[in-house]
């Protein structure tokens, strides 16, 4: 008889804890620090402030959000610290955190979309989950796409025109070497350099030009070290917020949907927020000075011919997963 009144005994004191922790993990407070080379003073920073404010009030402050603008490191290290879960989430390029989920190299090669609109379409309805199972697998959650916008060429002294224009310029290539193998298919000569790091590097000539958008290059300051803009459009970048899976996991059930929800209103604020500026700041370019250069479709030609072959290598390095993620895009252009 004493075994069964024990068992009765125990089973009444869990009945009674349960309901308790369950409580006390209620009302416990969890800190998200998001770490991002974004200003504030930017669409992503707009953003990001958002995102903030709806998940501190859906969550009854039972989740509190830090933000770290341009005060963590560079992209990657963002990427890394978020591995580790040092930062909880980031919003970073997917040229960043293809330094840890090489796969993601897919999002920069060269001459992927022709539009906004293609990208939009072929990343909502046909790669979001392939991309999600890709991350979930090397320890991020993937919360949504958002846009860094279409990269063009800023340089010194002469725009952009035809691959040859580049043989005898350094640039400033991103941590990642599907854009120095880029530089190089152009006939280019790519040095690899951090965000915080770029400016100096352009105003003490160490290289003389790099690619991105303009939003980022004002943000950041960057025009500053250039006289001519070029818009390619050679490379459309998107952007990803992330977080950390370890972490995620490890939150009640009801906080992980709140960090997953308005998923879509927030993909289409991001969008809007950085295509509605675009036209703004080309004039902005001018005012500053700096001769803005436009490329004909032959010439567009010209350069995605060049760049062929660093889709090739892609399908080469990144495995089966990475080469599926290419066909996906080239099925549903």
């Amino acid at each position: 008889m004493k075994t069964p009144l024990i068992l009765l005994l125990a089973l009444t004191l869990i009945g009674f804890a349960s309901p308790v922790a369950a409580q006390e993990k209620e009302q416990e407070i969890y800190t998200l620090n998001l770490g991002t080379v974004a200003p504030k003073n930017t669409p992503w920073g707009r953003q990001l402030a958002s995102m903030k404010k709806r998940i501190e009030k859906d969550s009854n402050g039972r989740i509190k959000v830090r933000l770290f603008m341009g005060t963590a490191g560079g992209e990657v290290s963002i990427v890394r610290q978020t591995k580790r879960g040092e930062l909880q989430a980031a919003g970073v390029s997917t040229g960043a955190l293809a330094s840890l989920v090489p796969e993601m190299n897919v999002f920069e090669l060269p001459y992927l979309f022709k539009d906004g609109a293609e990208a939009d379409k072929i990343i909502d309805n046909h790669l979001f989950d392939p991309v999600s199972s890709i991350l979930d697998e090397n320890g991020f959650k993937l919360y949504l796409f958002s846009e860094n916008g279409f990269r063009n060429f800023a340089t010194k002294g002469k725009c952009i025109t035809d691959p040859k224009d580049l043989a005898d310029l350094k640039m400033r290539a991103q941590e990642s070497w599907v854009h120095e193998e880029t530089y190089r298919a152009l006939g280019g000569n790519p040095v690899r350099i951090a965000v915080p790091e770029t400016l100096s590097a352009i105003q003490s000539n160490n290289v003389q030009g790099f690619d991105n958008t303009p939003l980022f290059a004002f943000a950041a300051s960057w025009h500053q070290g250039i006289d001519h803009w070029t818009l390619s459009d050679h490379i459309y970048q998107p952007a990803v917020i992330v977080y950390s899976k370890e972490w995620f996991e490890k939150l009640p059930k009801d906080l992980q949907e709140i960090l997953l929800a308005d998923r879509k209103k927030e993909t289409d604020m991001g969008r809007d927020l950085v295509r509605k500026l675009h036209p703004k700041l080309v004039q902005n370019l001018e005012a500053s000075n700096i001769k803005v250069c436009s490329v004909t479709p032959a010439q567009r030609k010209a350069f995605a011919d060049k760049t062929k072959s660093v889709h090739n290598l892609f399908k080469k390095r990144v495995g089966k997963k990475g080469a599926n993620l290419l066909d996906i895009i080239e099925k549903n252009r």
